[in-house]
C-alpha cells in the first residue's frame, strides 16, 4: 500500500530539481569532449521505496526542466525506471504493478523484471531457506538490471542511494575490519557489480555500439581537420627522417623486409556504469520530497527486522540508541571523506609513477606486456631520514602508492575478475622494488620469475652481478607480464556449443551465440553449422604437431613465426583454441542448421544463463549449489585442434562451417596512455611493415631498436626461467 505521510518531517525540506541537476553534473562529466553524441536512454534502478521514488520524481522533472541535460557525453533522450520483483515476499507481484503505474503517472517509462526462482534454485526449493539470502538477492537484483540494460543499449544507471545508506556503510565495514580505501563507503560512480560475464552491461559493448549505424558517439573529424592534420603529419614525419606520400619506398616495398605481424583483435570497452547523485542527500530530506509533490513510496516490512540482516541491525542501532560522539553520522561520513582524501593523493602519486613507468607491446591477442619499472626507492629528504619512525612511516606510504601502481600493470594481464587487494601484494612490491623492502627480506641473486593473481611474471635483460646490485639498490628492471600456466589440480577453462537436435537446412547460418567469457581474459561467440560440439579451451601441447601438419606450408612457417615471436615457451599454452570434440573429416559433410537456444554455449562445467537449469563454475550465477554442476568433460585424446582464434590461423575451409569472433576483454586505456611508452596494441597505430628507401633518422633507430629487442629479449628470457628450449608449437 502507498504511503504518503507518516511523520511530519518539519525540519528537513525537499530536494530541489536545481540541487539534483548540480549533484548529477558533478559526477558524470564528459569522457570525450568535442565528439558528436546520440541521444541515450537512461535508467532508474526502483524498487518503490521513498528514495528511488524520489529519485524518479526529480528525475521526471529534469527532462522537463533541462530537456538537453547530459548523462556523461550523451544527451538524455528519456528516463527508463527498471522494477526487479524479487518474488520473495506475499503481495510483490501487486506492488510491483502499483510501482510501475506511479512511475508512469510521473510520466516515466517503467519495466517490470520478474524473478524465476524455480529456474534458479528447481523445483521444490524456496529463496527464504538460503542461508546467504540477502547477498544472492543482490546478485539477483543487478544481473536482471544488467541484462536490461544490455538490452535496450542503456550505458547510464542511477541509483538511489543516500547520505544515510552511506552512513551504514561505512559503519558496516569499519565492524568488519576495513582499511582506509573500503572506508571510503560507497562510490559515487562505478561499473555496475555482479554482472561478470554479461555482454553488454559488464566492461562491453563499445566495439558493438560503434558498428552501428548511429552509435553513441562518434569521434570521426571532419574532412577539413583530415587534410590539416594529414599535412602536418607528413610535415613532421619528412623532418624525423620518417618516408612521406613521395617516398618510392611506400610504392615498391621489399616483401623479404617485412617484420611478422600479427592483425590486432578488438578490445573491448563501455559496459554499464552506475551513478549515485543521492548519496549527499539524508532520507529525511527524501521523505520530505515526495511528500511535497503527492509522490507515493512503499514500505518494505522485512527492512524493519534487525535480526534479518547486518545492515537492518546498524539502522536499528543508530535510530534507537545514542552513540558516541564519534560513532554519529557527521563524524563517521568526516571520516570518510578524509579516508577518500588520503586515497586520491595516494592514487595521484601512484599515476606520477605510472608515468615513470614503460610499457612495451602489450599484446591483447596473446594477453601479454613488457614493463619497464622505474627506479623508486627510499626518500632521501633529511626529515625522512632522521627518524626511525618518520622513515618506516614514508617506507609503508611508498609501497602502498607501488602496489597500486602494480594493480593497474597485473590487472591488463590477470584472468581474475575482482583486482589482487593491497594485502596479497606485499611480497610482490618487495620483489620489483627491493629498495622498498622491508621486515626480514632479503634478495639474494638475480631476481626470478613468479606468478601472483594468474599473471607470470619472468625478468628480461642481464644478470650479471653489477645489474642484480643495481636492481636490489632500486634500480629499474624490465618484466615479461603473461597469463600464468593452469594449474594441473584445478580444471581448465572451457567453453562448448551446447548439443542440440539437427536438422538438415542448406546454406542456412544458425544464429550467433551469446557473447561469453574465457578464461577472464576474452570475450567469445560462434556458430557452427556441424553435427558435434566445438570447444573452446587452451591450446594443448599434444594437439601442436597434428594442426601444424593440417595448415597449409605458409601458414605453418607463420605460426611457428607467431608463436615464437609473440608468445615464447609456455606462454602459448594460455592462448584459446578450438576444437572438434571429435574427428570429422569436412570434406564429407553435409551443412546442418541447428537453432541455439540463448542459454548456450555454456561454460563447462557450468553455464551462464540464470533461467538455465545449468550453472557457471563452482556454482550458478546466484551462488547456488545445483545439481548439474559438473557436465561431461571431453577426452581429449579423441578432440582435434582446428584453429588458434587469437592468431587467425585455422585448418582449410573452417570457414564454411563455423564461424567465431574473438575480442579481448576491457583494459585502462587511460592507464596506458599515461605509461611512459606504449608502441602496439589497439590503442595506438601498428608499427610500420615497410623500411624507408633513405637512412632513417636517430628517433627512427631507436624505436625499431626497442620493437625489436624487447620480444626476442622476452622470448629468450621467459625461455630460460620456465625452462623451455622449444621454439616451435
Amino acid at each position: 500500500m502507498g504511503t504518503l505521510s507518516r511523520v511530519l518531517h518539519t525540519g528537513a525540506r525537499p530536494v530541489s530539481v536545481h540541487e539534483f541537476a548540480e549533484a548529477l553534473r558533478a559526477i558524470c562529466p564528459p569522457h570525450f569532449p568535442g565528439t558528436t553524441r546520440l541521444n541515450r536512454t537512461v535508467g532508474l534502478a526502483v524498487s518503490g521505496g521513498v528514495d528511488s521514488m524520489a529519485l524518479a520524481y526529480l528525475c521526471s522533472r529534469l527532462k522537463n526542466g533541462e530537456p538537453n541535460f547530459r548523462v556523461t557525453d550523451n544527451p538524455i533522450s528519456g528516463f527508463r525506471a527498471i522494477v526487479v520483483d524479487h518474488q520473495i515476499r506475499d503481495g510483490s507481484r501487486e506492488e510491483a504493478k502499483a510501482v510501475a503505474a506511479e512511475l508512469s503517472k510521473l510520466g516515466l517509462d517503467c519495466i517490470v523484471d520478474t524473478a524465476s526462482w524455480s529456474q534458479i534454485l528447481g523445483p521444490g526449493r524456496h529463496p527464504k531457506d538460503l542461508p546467504n539470502l540477502e547477498s544472492v538477492a543482490r546478485r539477483l537484483r543487478y544481473r536482471r538490471l544488467g541484462r536490461v540494460c544490455g538490452t535496450f543499449r542503456i550505458a547510464s544507471l542511477l541509483f538511489a542511494h543516500h547520505e544515510d545508506d552511506q552512513y551504514e556503510t561505512v559503519l558496516m565495514r569499519l565492524l568488519n575490519g576495513h582499511g582506509t580505501r573500503g572506508l571510503r563507503g560507497m562510490r559515487a560512480v562505478s561499473d555496475i557489480p555482479e554482472c561478470e560475464g554479461i555482454h553488454g552491461a559488464y566492461q562491453s559493448g563499445s566495439v558493438d555500439d560503434q558498428a552501428q549505424s548511429l552509435p553513441s558517439w562518434n569521434s570521426e573529424i571532419s574532412k577539413k581537420e583530415y587534410k590539416n592534420l594529414k599535412h602536418d603529419l607528413s610535415r613532421l614525419m619528412h623532418d624525423e627522417g620518417e618516408p612521406n606520400d613521395d617516398d618510392p619506398g611506400w610504392l615498391y616495398p621489399d616483401k623479404q623486409a617485412a617484420p611478422l605481424e600479427v592483425a590486432n583483435i578488438d578490445v573491448e570497452g563501455g559496459g554499464v556504469m552506475i551513478y549515485r547523485p543521492l548519496l549527499g542527500f539524508s532520507k529525511d530530506r527524501l521523505i520530505a520530497t515526495c511528500e511535497a509533490n503527492n509522490v507515493l513510496w512503499w514500505e518494505d516490512g522485512t527492512n524493519h527486522d534487525q535480526t534479518l540482516t547486518m545492515r537492518n541491525a546498524v539502522r536499528h542501532m543508530c535510530k534507537n540508541y545514542t552513540l558516541p560522539l564519534a560513532l554519529q553520522k557527521p563524524s563517521v561520513l568526516a571520516f570518510s571523506r578524509r579516508c577518500d582524501q588520503r586515497a586520491r593523493a595516494l592514487e595521484a602519486e601512484a599515476g606520477r609513477l605510472l608515468a615513470r613507468t614503460i610499457i612495451h607491446d602489450f599484446e591483447p591477442n596473446i594477453g601479454s606486456t613488457t614493463v619497464q619499472f622505474p627506479k623508486y626507492g627510499l626518500s632521501r629528504f633529511p626529515r625522512d631520514t632522521s627518524s626511525p619512525l618518520r622513515r618506516r612511516a614514508r617506507t609503508l606510504r611508498q609501497r602502498e602508492v607501488a602496489g597500486l601502481l602494480i594493480q593497474k600493470i597485473i590487472a591488463l594481464v590477470s584472468p581474475e575478475e575482482q583486482t589482487a587487494p593491497l594485502s596479497n601484494l606485499q611480497n610482490v612490491i618487495s620483489r620489483l622494488f627491493p629498495a622498498l623492502a622491508i621486515g626480514d627480506w632479503n634478495i639474494t641473486g638475480p631476481p626470478k620469475a613468479f606468478s601472483i593473481a594468474g599473471v607470470q611474471l619472468t625478468p628480461i635483460g642481464p644478470s650479471s652481478n653489477k645489474s642484480s646490485s643495481s636492481f636490489r639498490n632500486g634500480g629499474s628492471r624490465t618484466w615479461y607480464l603473461s597469463r600464468a600456466s593452469y594449474p594441473s589440480h584445478q580444471p581448465i577453462p572451457r567453453f562448448h556449443s551446447h548439443s542440440q537436435p539437427l536438422q538438415e537446412i542448406p546454406e542456412i547460418w544458425p544464429r550467433w551465440t551469446r557473447w561469453e567469457t574465457w578464461d577472464g581474459r576474452f570475450w567469445f561467440r560462434m556458430r557452427s553449422r556441424l553435427p558435434s560440439r566445438v570447444i573452446l579451451q587452451p591450446f594443448l601441447k599434444e594437439h601442436a604437431k597434428a594442426f601444424r601438419e593440417r595448415i597449409p606450408p605458409e601458414d605453418r612457417d607463420r605460426l611457428v613465426g607467431l608463436l615464437k615471436r609473440y608468445a615464447p615457451a609456455k606462454t602459448r599454452y594460455t592462448l584459446p583454441a578450438l576444437y572438434f570434440e571429435e574427428g570429422l573429416n569436412l570434406d564429407f559433410l553435409n551443412p546442418y542448421y541447428c537453432s541455439y537456444p540463448p542459454s548456450s554455449p555454456h561454460n563447462l562445467p557450468g553455464v551462464a544463463a540464470e533461467g538455465s537449469k545449468h550453472a557457471e563454475y563452482p556454482g550458478n550465477t546466484m551462488g547456488i549449489p545445483s545439481d548439474s554442476d559438473h557436465l561431461r568433460a571431453p577426452d581429449t585424446c579423441k578432440m582435434r585442434l582446428i584453429a588458434l582464434p587469437s592468431l587467425g590461423i585455422q585448418i582449410p575451409g573452417l570457414g564454411s562451417w563455423i564461424q567465431y569472433e574473438i575480442r579481448y576483454r576491457r583494459v585502462d586505456a587511460a592507464m596506458l596512455d599515461a605509461a611512459g611508452s606504449f608502441h602496439r596494441g589497439s590503442f595506438a597505430s601498428p608499427r610500420r611493415q615497410h623500411p624507408p628507401s633513405h637512412p632513417p633518422g636517430p628517433r627512427t633507430r631507436a624505436r625499431r631498436s626497442l620493437d625489436i629487442e624487447i620480444p626476442i629479449a622476452a622470448a629468450a628470457a621467459v625461455a630460460a626461467a620456465r625452462g623451455s628450449v622449444e621454439v616451435q608449437a
